[in-house]
């Protein structure tokens, strides 16, 4: 007996209630949430800068190749020889080159041949004065950099000094915001430390110095030492 088409509707319907389709399931939430402030407190410390890191350049320029060269090699050593004298700590030689000088009206022809060699070292900045009139008095044609930077053990102190800040300044953050909404820390859930890498030496333009009147002027001065912590407080 053949259904008519009422009769097979109703029974697809029929069929339809029993089945069961499986519901979304949210992601469990616990009974309490957990209140959680994020500070970031700042520190920064002033350090006396102790040390002179300084670059001299020999530079010569002649008809050739030979000449220059044989003319920087007499300079060179004579520059080493008095660096060594001066007890310099660090010397090393950072830099040589050998170029075709060209000038303007030259075009593409090089006028002859210019020859360079550098050299870098560390003294204290008490002395640093002393020792570049003696540098260049022994040869030296270029003050390319001086820098200047405090002693490890000053700068570790300036580092662990600006933590101390910084975990104080996080912390009273943290209490006038909690204090202000009537809450009391739990704990202290989470703390990070900022990348506190050395700062940067501070320079002197090798211009200023070649300005001055010998012998010549050299002060160190101080250096910004910075920290960051981030605190997650349970409140």
């Amino acid at each position: 007996m053949k259904k008519t088409y009422l009769q097979m509707l109703g029974l697809v319907l029929a069929m339809g209630t029993c089945l069961s389709v499986p519901p979304l399931h949210a992601q469990e939430i616990g009974t309490m949430s957990e209140r959680v402030l994020t500070v970031t407190g700042q520190g920064s410390v002033m350090v006396e800068t102790a040390i002179a890191t300084v670059r001299l350049g020999v530079e010569v320029s002649g008809a050739s190749a030979e000449q220059v060269q044989a003319e920087v090699a007499q300079r060179s050593n004579s520059l080493v020889e008095e660096l060594r004298r001066q007890r310099v700590e660090r010397l090393q030689t950072t830099g040589i080159s050998l170029f075709p000088d060209y000038n303007s009206s030259s075009g593409n022809r090089p006028r002859g041949v210019r020859g360079q060699n550098i050299v870098q070292f560390e003294v204290p900045v008490e002395r640093a004065g002393e020792i570049l009139d003696g540098a260049i008095a022994a040869g030296a044609g270029q003050i390319q950099s001086v820098t200047f930077r405090p002693t490890d053990e000053v700068l570790e102190a300036g580092r662990k000094a600006a933590l101390e800040l910084a975990v104080a300044d996080a912390r009273s953050q943290a209490d006038i915001v909690l204090g202000t909404l009537d809450f009391q820390v739990k704990s202290i859930r989470n703390i990070q430390v900022g990348n506190n890498s050395a700062p940067p030496p501070i320079a002197l333009e090798a211009a200023t110095l070649a300005r001055s009147s010998s012998p010549t002027p050299v002060i160190g001065g101080e250096q910004t030492v910075n920290a960051r912590v981030t605190l997650a407080i349970e409140y």
